[in-house]
């Protein structure tokens, strides 16, 4: 793929969000929706002082601490699940009914437990990308050949080894798909916390600027969580994505 290639869906989904919000501006009131003429150097302003940086790397520290909890016990708690085809049938139907579950309401019960501060925000990530994982980790476990660990039992192959040769290799595709998903969700899940209960961050920034009625600084705040949003999927995320793949097309072709 050329670099013009690459560059081109960026730039058009780039110029039609320009030209919308332009139109928007016009059509609405530029009170209402100020344009990028006047959003930018309220942008520009906001990155050159250092409570920008601050906020920003603040967010983005309790969505990566939140992301690597859940990633953490969901491979604590799903391998072992997993490996038992019956406790992943159980537990089906009380994962899918956490998967259900928007922010708002992880953000209230936070909130209520543990108050306003960098823990809820990643407490509230924890809570939302713990059973996408859960569930990719144990069906990833449940949908292993059989015959490799009774193999392993046979030679009495110890835990450690078999977790390293057999079961993290297998669940590989599943665990970086889940990845995928949980990585550009805790983004969003960690700037609506901080919106709702946090003392700083993205999302309180917005949330302050909505209170002032400062609504450039608003849209401002916007911009950066979108750009920031777009660069994490970019990245990261699509990198996931393809690793995934590769990795599930290498296994099939060893078949």
């Amino acid at each position: 793929m050329t670099r013009v290639a690459r560059i081109a869906p960026l730039a058009v989904s780039l110029g039609l969000l320009l030209g919308g919000w332009s139109l928007a501006g016009m059509w609405l009131s530029p009170e209402l929706v100020p344009p990028p003429w006047r959003v930018l150097p309220v942008l520009g302003g906001l990155a050159a002082g250092a409570d920008f940086w601050h906020a920003l790397g603040l967010t983005a520290a309790r969505g990566a601490l939140g992301l690597g909890l859940g990633l953490s016990a969901a491979l604590a708690l799903g391998i072992p699940a997993g490996l038992h085809r019956t406790v992943v049938a159980l537990l089906g139907p009380l994962v899918a009914a956490l998967q259900s579950c928007p922010p708002v309401l992880w953000t209230s019960l936070v909130m209520v437990w543990a108050g306003t501060g960098s823990a809820m925000p990643v407490l509230v990530v924890f809570a939302g990308v713990f059973p996408p994982l859960f569930a990719n980790v144990a069906q990833g476990c449940a949908a292993l050949d059989p015959r490799y660990a009774a193999m392993a039992r046979l030679y009495r192959v110890p835990w450690p080894r078999r977790l390293a040769r057999e079961v993290l290799p297998g669940i590989a595709p599943a665990v970086l798909a889940g990845l995928s998903y949980a990585m550009a969700a805790a983004w969003k899940i960690t700037a609506v916390a901080e919106y709702l209960g946090a003392e700083d961050g993205l999302g309180a920034r917005m949330y302050w600027a909505y209170r002032m009625l400062d609504v450039p600084a608003l849209f401002a705040w916007a911009l950066v969580l979108m750009l920031a949003g777009v660069g994490l999927e970019i990245g990261l995320v699509a990198r996931l994505r393809r690793a995934a793949l590769r990795y599930t097309s290498r296994a099939r072709g060893t078949q």
